[in-house]
């Protein structure tokens, strides 16, 4: 076991649940004490987004923080050097990338402390960026960054393959190694469907543009199946005006019982997920990482994902893959599937297997370990 290691884990993400199971598992796996430090709030697209459970609940210390700037590029939390001296810390997890404010800050103050300093970073538009003045200015800041602090810099985890080819490409090839967002085993898992005659299509996630939510309302009304029945969650709206637009065609569904609108967090997510046959992720945006594919994969859905950002990492098989935007495509895949839905399912297992030994938290967690 490794000795003396003290751990700071600094993230706006913290305000949900979910995103801190991955440092009670190092607690009760490597006995590694450990310090999580989160916002009191995080606003997203105007929304304030508190966290929504106790923090005596957890195996691990939680402090919360007020912090200057919303932008995670600029977000600067308070204090942090009190916590770093108070609890002698050894190692940090920054869930910021390397080229944001409060990195710099912790890089500047670790050249006079003994600390190893990790990032978990979304760095994933950096070679598709179209402005090449843009793309010019962003390489040469990590470059730069990387020159100055390459001593201080331990790792990188990035949580797809994508990422780290844009962040070897400005040079930290040395410091970037591949790590799953995991999902928890324990709360993800399948189940015996309902015996229905019509199969569960489902949509989990934003209700916004760039998620392609309208493309697969426009895809529903192609179908020559009749036999389903969409669970489309509305838990988080993230565009009002975006919602209206869709409302003609969701009203359509409704009318034909063709729709339920549910909302779902990650307490009963899970359910949901079981229930379904065939989940569908229609983003048209470069998508970071898959949480919503290895979840529902996990609890036994098929799933179609739009081949953009990290999709196809976790979804190799390009039957289950459609183009974005591709509303005749996506229409047939899904038509497909209902039709031949066993031999579709079977051959879906393919991909459960490679989730379920490559994309858990323990295995998140081993990794994340092995480089402390």
């Amino acid at each position: 076991m490794k000795k003396n290691i003290n751990l700071l884990v600094i993230s706006h993400s913290f305000v949900k649940r979910i995103n801190t199971d991955v440092y009670s598992l190092l607690k009760d796996k490597y006995n590694i004490n450990t310090t999580l430090v989160c916002p009191f709030n995080h606003i997203e697209n105007k929304k304030k987004i508190k966290p929504n459970f106790n923090k005596d609940d957890l195996n691990v210390n939680l402090v919360f923080k007020k912090y200057t700037f919303n932008h995670l590029r600029l977000k600067i939390f308070h204090n942090l050097k009190y916590e770093i001296n108070k609890r002698k810390i050894t190692h940090i997890f920054l869930d910021l990338d390397v080229l944001s404010l409060q990195s710099i800050i912790l890089l500047v103050y670790s050249l006079f402390r003994d600390l190893n300093l990790y990032y978990f970073s979304n760095e994933n538009n950096i070679l598709n960026e179209h402005n090449f003045m843009k793309k010019l200015i962003k390489k040469n800041l990590y470059r730069i960054l990387y020159f100055v602090f390459k001593k201080k810099i331990s790792r990188i985890f990035c949580y797809t393959n994508q990422i780290k080819k844009n962040l070897d490409h400005c040079g930290y090839s040395k410091k970037t190694i591949v790590v799953p967002l995991g999902y928890n085993p324990k709360i993800f898992y399948p189940s015996n469907k309902n015996n229905n005659s019509k199969l569960v299509l489902s949509y989990f996630g934003k209700i916004s543009e760039k998620k392609g939510v309208h493309t697969l309302l426009k895809s529903l009304d192609l179908l020559k199946s009749n036999n389903w029945i969409l669970h489309l969650d509305i838990f988080d709206i993230d565009n009002i005006n975006y919602f209206k637009t869709i409302k003609v065609d969701l009203k359509k569904l409704k009318k034909n019982n063709k729709l339920i609108l549910s909302k779902y967090n990650h307490d009963n997510i899970n359910e949901a997920m079981r229930a379904s046959h065939i989940t569908i992720v229609p983003s048209q945006w470069n998508e970071q990482y898959g949480r919503v594919i290895q979840e529902a994969a996990a609890c036994g859905s098929i799933v179609l994902g739009s081949n953009i950002g990290a999709i196809p990492e976790i979804i190799f098989d390009h039957d289950f893959l459609f183009e974005k935007k591709d509303i005749i495509g996506l229409a047939k895949k899904i038509d497909s599937i209902i039709i031949n839905f066993d031999k579709y399912n079977n051959k879906f297992e393919k991909i459960r297997n490679f989730i379920s030994q490559n994309r858990t938290i323990s295995k998140q967690a081993d990794i994340m370990h092995s480089y402390l």
